[in-house]
């Protein structure tokens, strides 16, 4: 069976390379989509965001908090750790060259946020370094920078003295999985006491404060109790999940998921309406021959199975091929579009969801020639031939 499918597949070479060349330009559009749709809706985070919480000014955002909250928020029970940053846009060497310039609590911030990863030696330089910075790798790439250089970083935000430059230390570089998130910007993390003691204004405020609890169930109760806390402050405070957060600024742009789940889906079913119908126009003008293979004594079964093969060994290899192409396309502008998709790539998942819609498409566009080939008969299939 197997020889006489491969025989089939490359019969009539033009109508074939058309039907991979359809499957092709379908599966790259899927693949793009989805990475696409990763980038947009993933966090990088895993199952430890879901135990992270975040603390804004209930009047909006962009609004301080005062750092005093942070100490209350950390006696409530079930929260293990607080952290708290605030922060501008910073520059290199030119306006364009923009970066997220964040001031937080550094030992904290690691704690709440497991999933920054930074090396232990720079982590520790950093801790000892009262102007130091970290930096994504991306950040350090871009302009060049070593450990242990010390950059200007300029700002809007004037200091005390007036100066809008901040000079600090490279003393690490700390892989963070959610720079996506903050439209896209990479970012340098400074430590909050050399911000806040600098700064012409704003002293004693943040921007965020975030929370670690014991256990994601949790979470619901320990953001009520924050904002329970503060009912009578001013500010009043707007607890919620930090995942929440990501979705909230995607949901300024619509629902990414069901935006990009309504055009693959499309994209599919075009594809099970053109490659159907050139399958069964395929397998009509093979009738005369699957009815000799029915006179030779080949069951009904196998000739369908025949069929089958066929189709799902053309969708596989388009299909394949596009994914492979679409591998090719993401890799090759994810460097230019990292700065606002940094997650930008396609997964195992992926993989495996488009294969079984390969699979899936093979068999939906067999089932009509295969119908036929069972009220196939052998007299009237070779009477018309």
């Amino acid at each position: 069976m197997l020889a006489l499918i491969w025989i089939n597949f490359k019969r009539d070479k033009g109508r074939k390379t058309l039907t991979l060349l359809s499957l092709l330009i379908a599966f790259v559009l899927f693949g793009v989509l989805m990475a696409l749709r990763q980038a947009l809706t993933f966090n990088g985070t895993g199952v430890a965001a879901a135990r992270i919480l975040v603390t804004l000014n209930r009047a909006g955002h962009g609004k301080s908090l005062p750092v005093a909250y942070a100490g209350r928020i950390g006696r409530i029970p079930g929260v293990v750790v607080v952290s708290y940053d605030t922060g501008t846009l910073g520059a290199y060497q030119e306006p364009n060259n923009s970066f997220l310039f964040l001031a937080t609590a550094g030992r904290e911030m690691l704690e709440v946020q497991p999933f920054l990863r930074i090396p232990a030696a720079q982590q520790r330089a950093w801790f000892q370094d009262r102007s130091g910075a970290i930096v994504t790798p991306k950040l350090l790439q871009k302009f060049g920078w070593k450990l242990g250089e010390r950059v200007p970083v300029m700002t809007q935000l004037p200091q005390k003295d007036g100066d809008t430059t901040w000079y600090v230390t490279i003393d690490g570089v700390v892989d963070d999985p959610t720079s996506h998130a903050a439209l896209g910007f990479e970012k340098m993390f400074v430590h909050y006491s050399y911000f806040d003691q600098a700064r012409a204004m704003g002293a004693g405020t943040v921007g965020s404060i975030s929370e670690r609890v014991a256990h994601a169930y949790d979470v619901g109760k320990v953001s009520e109790a924050i904002d329970a806390l503060f009912i009578n402050a001013a500010p009043q405070t707007h607890t919620i999940p930090v995942n929440a957060v990501f979705r909230t600024f995607y949901g300024q742009i619509g629902n990414i998921s069901l935006i990009i789940g309504a055009v693959a889906t499309a994209v599919f079913f075009s594809m099970l309406l053109i490659v159907g119908a050139i399958m069964l126009y395929s397998a009509r003008e093979r009738f005369p021959e699957f009815a000799v293979l029915r006179v030779l004594g080949f069951r009904t079964a196998v000739i369908g199975g025949i069929v089958l093969g066929e189709a799902l060994f053309t969708c596989l290899a388009g299909g394949v091929l596009g994914l492979m192409l679409a591998w090719v396309v993401v890799h090759q502008f994810v460097d230019s579009l990292n700065q606002v998709l940094s997650t930008m790539a396609l997964t195992r998942g992926v993989w495996l969801v488009s294969l079984g819609l390969m699979a899936l498409l093979g068999v939906l566009v067999s089932v009509l020639p295969m119908m036929q080939l069972r009220r196939l008969s052998p007299r009237d299939a070779l009477g018309g031939a």
